[in-house]
């Protein structure tokens, strides 16, 4: 059993599976805004052109492997794509432009009666359609021809060419590629390494791998270890994919498409390709570390290094790291001073130490290492925020990361009701120092004005009067 499995996929509060996947309420939305959508064009597109048409839900979302974004910035993106039937022995048939000029037309329309709907983006992409949703949710609608007889799929392309596509085939492949509880292994294991790659690449898009491409490898990597995955806990099965998908990579760029060879799903360009290695060799680390590490806590510090906020960590306000000979704590563990900052003008209206354990919202809040000599000359100071709780939940704001040469302070505001954590790591040559979990409790709370008006009971008057 791997020292951190109850931390990626077991029944604490708070998971890693738990952290990146949709939750129930954001799955009800997106299910009930892509049923509208997919209703709607085959309602309207056969009556208004006389094809048939169906539609077909693809994407990480069939998979069941979408993630929810891990930065406010960021959207969901459902595929949902429109199918328009005929053989091809028919006659004046539509052009791959006309077939995407009908179906923009329709999704304008769409969003015209839909509040959801915040954009119809315009003009359409290549490949596909666009409507943007509240809630960070767009919906992709590529358009295909179906050939009922033959059951040949094409891609309409905006520039009035077909691509010969058929999603449904790789679907099928992954769907076969594994049954019952592996094959929800499998789902989990391609979350992990999406998550991964949302909050690794920031400093380098260009360099990102996609979401198919994570897929297939994964997938491969997990049959090609079938035998000695059985039964192992997700941080252990997650190694030992990390270590295939490595040596896979590092030999050879190309990843063709496992029903199409004549396909490279690896659409990385070679510039972005030199940072993509190095972020793959520093995951490979990471594993490495952590099935070498001794404990829950120090297994997931480690993942913490390649999934940053996203990475819970064990239920204690501090990790320490011991000599194994003397079992005496390598360094003092560093005191952490909060003050909070609230009001107009703002003024500190609390000082706290190593713990928040009521706080407004819209209030900032300066954390300080008071004391700062047990921090040695050269090491980094992470100070990694990982928000918990349904309002940042409903945002997707899980949290964020800064980290600098002895930062001994950082500031941030609150802004949603829960119980979070501003942890402290000191890192030394790239490892672990020291660890101080700052619990912060944000609550539903007003604080008074400063200097407020006297309110109108102070002005009295006496009714009395002299007779």
């Amino acid at each position: 059993m791997g020292h951190a499995a109850q931390l990626f996929a077991g029944n604490r509060d708070q998971t890693l599976i738990k952290r990146v996947a949709p939750t129930a309420e954001q799955r009800q939305f997106l299910q009930e805004q892509w049923n509208a959508l997919a209703d709607h064009l085959k309602q309207r597109l056969p009556a208004g052109h006389c094809y048939p048409v169906s539609t077909w839900l693809q994407g990480s979302y069939k998979y069941g492997t979408l993630i929810r974004p891990v930065h406010p910035s960021e959207e969901y993106d459902v595929d949902v794509g429109v199918y328009f039937h005929w053989t091809d022995e028919e006659d004046a048939t539509p052009s791959p432009a006309q077939l995407r000029q009908w179906v923009q037309d329709e999704l304008m329309l769409l969003g015209r009666g839909n509040g959801d709907v915040t954009e119809v983006v315009s003009p359409p992409k290549e490949r596909c359609s666009r409507v943007v949703y509240a809630r960070q949710f767009h919906i992709d609608t590529p358009v295909y021809h179906l050939n009922p007889e033959t059951d040949r799929r094409r891609l309409a392309c905006l520039s009035d060419a077909w691509e010969d596509s058929d999603p449904k085939k790789l679907y099928k492949w992954f769907r076969n590629a594994a049954s019952g509880d592996e094959r929800e292994q499998l789902r989990r294991l391609v979350r992990y390494l999406k998550a991964w790659a949302a909050v690794s690449f920031d400093e380098a898009p260009e360099s990102r791998p996609s979401s198919i491409l994570l897929t297939v490898l994964a997938t491969q990597a997990y049959q090609g270890l079938w035998v000695t995955l059985l039964g192992m806990d997700d941080d252990d099965a997650l190694i030992a994919v990390i270590k295939k998908v490595h040596g896979r990579l590092f030999d050879k760029k190309a990843v063709p498409n496992p029903v199409d060879r004549t396909e490279d799903l690896n659409r990385i360009s070679d510039t972005g390709w030199e940072g993509f290695l190095p972020r793959l060799q520093a995951l490979l680390d990471v594993a490495e570390r952590a099935e070498a590490a001794e404990d829950e806590a120090s297994a997931a510090l480690v993942w913490s290094e390649a999934f940053s906020f996203l990475m819970p960590l064990p239920e204690t306000d501090q990790v320490e790291i011991v000599d194994e000979r003397s079992g005496r704590a390598v360094m003092v563990l560093p005191d952490i001073q909060v003050q909070v900052h609230g009001g107009n003008p703002k003024t500190v209206l609390a000082t706290y130490r190593n713990e928040v354990p009521s706080v407004a919202k819209d209030c900032e809040l300066t954390f300080r290492i008071t004391n700062p000599h047990v921090v040695p000359e050269y090491a980094t100071v992470e100070w990694t925020v990982r928000n918990e709780g349904e309002e940042a939940d409903r945002v997707s704001d899980l949290g964020h990361r800064r980290a600098g040469l002895r930062m001994l302070t950082a500031n941030e505001h609150t802004a949603y009701v829960g119980r979070h954590f501003m942890d402290c790591i000191v890192r030394l040559n790239g490892r672990v120092y020291s660890v101080r979990r700052v619990p912060v409790n944000i609550r539903n709370l007003s604080y008074p004005q400063r200097n407020p008006p006297r309110p109108a009971y102070t002005k009295l008057r006496s009714i009395l009067r002299r007779r």
